[in-house]
């Protein structure tokens, strides 16, 4: 089988697939399938920069509890 530049099939010991990479910059086109497979494609949450900023406020006086509904909306 011919291999496409973007797609990478990683197999097991036997030779069966097992993972395939697929570069979505190459294949934008492959989104929407995805999404209507039911893939979240929406971006992560920065958690490590509101965490850092939850304590630096907290260090200053600012906040003095935070909890995880406060970190989603700040």
């Amino acid at each position: 089988m011919a291999q496409v530049a973007g797609i990478k099939v990683e197999r097991t010991t036997c030779g069966i697939p097992r993972f395939v990479t697929i570069d979505l910059r190459k294949h934008s086109d492959l989104v929407s399938v995805l999404e209507q497979k039911g893939l979240n494609m929406e971006k992560p949450i920065k958690w490590t920069s509101k965490i850092k900023k939850s304590f630096a406020e907290a260090k200053n006086g600012e906040v003095y509890s935070r909890n995880l509904e406060d970190l989603l909306n700040v």
